[in-house]
């Protein structure tokens, strides 16, 4: 009886990781949407780039120089690119930030758009892929504590990760970030992936035996809390199905800056903040830079 019953255990953990590992296959690849045009951004000129991150992926994306030693890094979410979407939102937030006079550089994620690679990893990747940008920047003769990033979904959860390799840049904005990664796939993985909650231990585990990819070190809460010295500014829709609002509270409680800001936007679904109140979020994105990176004199063209 005692080995039956364990041959039955057997085989149904051995069934558990096999599905586990054919979610885990399936969920981690980003769908790529090439980009297949210029920019459109109210800028007089701009660059095509690419660079290298630390682990040897190319990746490309658009920079608009402007006369001044303020520059902002935008990263879009899963499944998105440097335009952000049929909405334009990473290109529009371009035009702002350009007109309010930074350097921007907007560029697809691995996995995105134009970019080398394959999977995404809820930023435990992707965030060599920011420090890559920032090194990118700083090359062009940018001081780290004069670069801003700005987030959007996956991208804010990036950019909060980012801190780990980049603590000194200026400003951190996440746009509708989650508090980890196990958090977020318990809660989504049902709705994306079409099976019960009860598989996300086994798809954390499969990620990460079989791509190397560690969701239990996705923790931007912890990232938050480790910094209490920086003001953050998180933004989230009070309608947000996909990732609860309860994310943003959470991340807020966990700043113990007083500097932190949350602006919970009241009647938008996930990441729509900017495409529905443009003008508030032009408001408080344009005064929180401006708190965390004062302007200063205009320096030579970069």
């Amino acid at each position: 009886m005692a080995s039956a019953l364990l041959a039955v255990a057997l085989l149904g953990g051995g069934a558990y990781l096999s599905l586990s590992y054919v979610i885990a296959e399936r969920f981690t690849h980003a769908v790529r949407y090439p980009v297949g045009r210029a920019p459109m951004v109210a800028a007089s000129v701009y660059e095509d780039v690419a660079f290298l991150t630390g682990d040897g992926l190319t990746l490309r994306g658009w920079y608009f120089p402007t006369q001044s030693d303020r520059a902002a890094i935008i990263v879009h979410g899963k499944d998105s690119n440097r335009i952000g979407g049929e909405h334009r939102m990473i290109e529009k937030l371009a035009d702002f930030l350009v007109t309010s006079g930074y350097s921007v550089l907007i560029f697809d994620l691995r996995g995105n758009g134009d970019s080398d690679g394959d999977r995404f990893s809820l930023g435990y990747l992707e965030r060599r892929d920011v420090a890559a940008a920032i090194d990118h920047l700083i090359g062009r003769g940018f001081r780290e504590d004069r670069i801003a990033l700005v987030g959007i979904s996956m991208g804010a959860g990036t950019v909060l990760q980012s801190l780990v390799l980049h603590p000194n840049v200026g400003a951190v904005v996440a746009d509708s970030s989650y508090v980890d990664a196990r958090t977020i796939v318990t809660e989504d993985l049902e709705t994306l992936a079409g099976v019960p909650s009860w598989f996300t231990p086994g798809v954390l585990l499969m990620s990460n035996l079989a791509f190397g990819l560690d969701g239990e070190q996705v923790r931007p809460v912890e990232v938050v809390r480790a910094h209490p010295e920086r003001a953050f500014l998180f933004i989230h829709c009070g309608g947000d199905k996909l990732i609860a609002p309860h994310h943003a509270y959470e991340l807020r409680a966990a700043s113990a800056n007083p500097a932190s800001d949350l602006w919970m936007a009241a009647v938008c679904q996930h990441s729509w903040a900017f495409n529905t109140y443009p003008t508030a979020y032009e408001a408080r994105l344009g005064a929180f830079l401006e708190s965390q990176i004062p302007a200063h004199a205009p320096a030579a063209s970069h």
